[in-house]
C-alpha cells in the first residue's frame, strides 16, 4: 500500500513530496504546497487502485495540448462550433499548465480575470462551461486520470442578459434607408416578420420554403428540433423580391441556402454593425443640418438578436393565444417567451 512518507520544503522555496511504495521511493517537486498535498492525495490514491499509468497522463499532458485535441476531434464536428476566441482566451492561460496541477483556485482566478478585463458575465460562463467540457473530454475519452472535473466547482458569474430593447420613434425608418446591402436588408426585414433567430435565417433553404403554402421548415433550431413556421404576406414579398434581386426564379426552383453571403454568425455580426453605424452617422448629418442634437439612444447598442423580442412583440399583438404564438417562435418554454413578450402598461390598459 502507498504510504505517504513527507511533504517538506527545499532550499530553493519549493515542495518536495516523498511516498513509498512497495519498498520503492518516489519524489516529486512542486512550486506550490498546495499542488504538492493534491498530488500526495492523488498519487497515494491512483498507487492504491492501480492507476500509475493515468496518473503518469495527466502529468504528462499539458491543457494546451489538449485544447489542440479536443478542437481537432471535437469541436468541428459539432453543429454550434466552440467560439474561437474562448479557445484561444483558454489556450492563452492555460496552455502550459499541466492537468496535473490544475486547481479550483486557477479556474476561479481565471474568471476574476476575465471580468476584469471587460468580458461580460455571460462570455465568461460560456468560457467556463466549454472549459468543463474540454477536461470532461480529457478524463473520458482521453485516458487522462483526475479525481475531479476542478472547473466544475467553480462558481459562473451571476449574469442578467435580459434585454427589452425595441426600435426608438423613427429608428426603423433610419436604419432601412442608409442598408445598400441587398441580402443584409433581406435578412434582417424576414427576422422582423418571423421572429427567427439568426442561425436558423442562415440555415433556411429554398427547398424548405414554400411560398404558395406560404411556410417554411426551420432544420436547425436552437433545441435541435425541426419546426415550420407560417410565412405572412409581408414575409412572401421579401423572399420573392430577394430572388429576383439576386436573380433566382422561384418558379423554375431556387437552390441551396437563401443568404449565401455568410458562413457564420460572427461574420454577420460584423456586416450587421457596419450598417447600423452607417446609419448613425446618417442620422447624426441629418440632425445637424437640421440645426437639431443628435438623440444619443438612437441606433445604439441595437444587435440583431433585438429584431427576435421587436418581431415576437408584434407577432403578440396579431397572436394572443401563448401556444400557438410559441409554435412560431420556438419557444418550449413559456417562461422564456415572456423575455420576448414586451407590451406596454399603455397597451393593456387598453385592452382593459
Amino acid at each position: 500500500m502507498a504510504q505517504l512518507s513527507s511533504i517538506s520544503k527545499t532550499k530553493n522555496g519549493t515542495w518536495r513530496v516523498q511516498l513509498e511504495n512497495r519498498g520503492k521511493r518516489e519524489y516529486r517537486t512542486f512550486k506550490l504546497k498546495t499542488h504538492a498535498q493534491q498530488f500526495a492525495l492523488q498519487r497515494s490514491a491512483e498507487l492504491q487502485r492501480g492507476q500509475i499509468a493515468t496518473s503518469r497522463a495527466a502529468e504528462k499532458n499539458t491543457i494546451g495540448s489538449v485544447l489542440d485535441v479536443y478542437k481537432e476531434r471535437v469541436s468541428k464536428y459539432k453543429r454550434g462550433k466552440a467560439d474561437p476566441s474562448a479557445l484561444r482566451a483558454l489556450k492563452t492561460n492555460f496552455e502550459k499548465t499541466r492537468f496535473i496541477a490544475l486547481t479550483s483556485n486557477d479556474v476561479a482566478e481565471y474568471r476574476d480575470a476575465r471580468l476584469a478585463l471587460g468580458r461580460s458575465p455571460a462570455t465568461v460562463v460560456k468560457e467556463l462551461n466549454l472549459f468543463r467540457s474540454i477536461i470532461d473530454y480529457a478524463i473520458r475519452d482521453m485516458g487522462i486520470f483526475l479525481p475531479s472535473n476542478v472547473a466544475r466547482l467553480v462558481k459562473n458569474p451571476a449574469v442578467n442578459n435580459e434585454r427589452d430593447r425595441v426600435f426608438y420613434d423613427e429608428e426603423e425608418e433610419l436604419l432601412f434607408a442608409s442598408m445598400t446591402n441587398v441580402p443584409l436588408r433581406a435578412i434582417c426585414l424576414l427576422a422582423l416578420e418571423t421572429a427567427c433567430r439568426l442561425g436558423e435565417l442562415l440555415q433556411l433553404t429554398w427547398e424548405n420554403t414554400n411560398l404558395e403554402k406560404r411556410t417554411a421548415k426551420l432544420m436547425m433550431t436552437k433545441n435541435g428540433e425541426p419546426r415550420t413556421i407560417p410565412l405572412s404576406g409581408r414575409a412572401i414579398e421579401i423572399l420573392s423580391g430577394y430572388a429576383a434581386a439576386i436573380a433566382c426564379s422561384t418558379k423554375r426552383g431556387c437552390t441551396g441556402r437563401i443568404f449565401t453571403n455568410w458562413v457564420a454568425s460572427d461574420s454577420f455580426s460584423k456586416t450587421f454593425r457596419r450598417a447600423v453605424n452607417v446609419a448613425r452617422r446618417n442620422y447624426e448629418s441629418k440632425s445637424v443640418a437640421s440645426g437639431q442634437i443628435p438623440d444619443n439612444l438612437m441606433l445604439a447598442d441595437l444587435r440583431f438578436h433585438d429584431f427576435r423580442h421587436i418581431a415576437t412583440s408584434r407577432l403578440a399583438k396579431k397572436i394572443q393565444n401563448v401556444i400557438e404564438l410559441s409554435r412560431i417562435t420556438g419557444h418550449s418554454d413559456l417562461r422564456m417567451l415572456s423575455r420576448y413578450y414586451h407590451i406596454t402598461a399603455e397597451e393593456l390598459a387598453a385592452k382593459l
